[in-house]
């Protein structure tokens, strides 16, 4: 039997769906951190339906959406680099974002669209693919340490005025 799951490019109709699975998955994974005003603004500058247009959009970044039946259920968003961190003269993309549904997890869909993201990234000639993730999020350091990650560096990602210790994470694709 297959996959209870597809996986499919973006278009500007999934927007809004895709700001409300983006705001909802990073809730659920780190709402609790952070007072409510700093978290209310930060969901509606990162993942309002409008930015979510917009990435869509970007002829430098990729979107691809999970769906299981007509329920999108997860995402990833992958592009230039973006992170704080000397790459020298290297060729590289960006893994910016990798979320599912609570309930999706554990089921290969985070591998699958890790395996998309490793292929666009090298179909763009990337040599490194980087991304940042939150220094106490073990199930995702486990994750990408499992797909060939490295902790390179480190930064301070801001909500609102509260500073998330976040890892700098590096794949080598080439020599």
């Amino acid at each position: 039997m297959g996959e209870p799951f597809t996986i499919r490019e973006a278009t500007l109709a999934d927007a809004e769906p895709l700001s409300i699975v983006a705001r909802n998955t990073f809730v659920a994974t780190f709402g609790g951190g952070y007072p409510p005003a700093d978290l209310a603004a930060f969901l509606a500058e990162s993942y309002g339906p409008e930015i979510q247009a917009e990435e869509i959009a970007d002829p430098s970044a990729r979107t691809l959406i999970a769906e299981e039946g007509d329920d999108l259920v997860g995402y990833v968003q992958m592009g230039t680099l973006g992170l704080p961190f000397d790459v020298g003269d290297r060729v590289v993309r960006e893994l910016k974002r990798l979320y599912i549904v609570d309930r999706m997890k554990g089921r290969g869909l985070a591998q699958r669209l890790m395996d998309e993201t490793v292929a666009w990234a090298l179909a763009q000639g990337a040599q490194d693919l980087y991304l940042g993730v939150w220094a106490e999020n073990a199930r995702a350091l486990a994750f990408y340490g499992r797909n060939g990650f490295e902790v390179v560096g480190k930064y301070t990602y801001q909500v609102g005025n509260t500073g998330d210790d976040e890892r700098i994470m590096r794949r080598r694709l080439a020599a």
